[in-house]
Parts: structure tokens; sequence; C-alpha cells
């Protein structure tokens, strides 16, 4: 296994991307907790923001390179549906 590799299964292994794996929605500290390893780690990566309209939630997506060839990507949704006109 080559040490790229190692880097990229001890990140996915991590707290913050189980719960970005696991989870409808997280919190944006959550996100920037996962930009930060990445960071650390030396991992490329790309992120991009699409706000929120009346139809979509804001989303995030995540792209994690491992080789010119392989990306893991990640769609995450920073809010979660809430009741229509404030009905429960």
């Amino acid at each position: 296994m080559a040490s790229y590799e190692k880097e990229v299964l001890a990140l996915l292994t991590t707290e913050v991307f189980k719960k970005i794996m696991k989870s409808n929605a997280i919190q944006l500290i959550q996100l920037n907790a996962a930009t930060n390893l990445l960071i650390k780690l030396g991992i490329p990566f790309d992120l991009f923001f699409l706000p929120g309209t009346r139809r979509q939630a804001a989303v995030a997506e995540l792209v994690i390179f491992i080789n010119p060839t392989t990306t893991i990507d990640f769609t995450i949704s920073l809010e979660t549906g809430g009741p229509v006109l404030g009905l429960e």
C-alpha cells in the first residue's frame, strides 16, 4: 500500500469523515475540520459551495484527489429540511 493510500485511509477513519459519511447534513464547523485535516496531511482537494434556494438546500461538494484518475466526492448538505409553513 502506497503512503498516500495509508494517509487517505487514516483520513476517512477520523470522526469528522465518519460523520460526513453517515449524516444527511453536517455543521459548518465539521466541514472546516475536514478541510483542516486535508491541509494538514497535504492531500489535494477542491471545495465548492452552492447556496440554498427555496427549491434546494445549501450544499458543499468536497472532491479529494487520490491520483490523477481517482477522486473521492462528497456532496454535503449544510442544512436539513424543515417543517412547511412552520407547522410540525
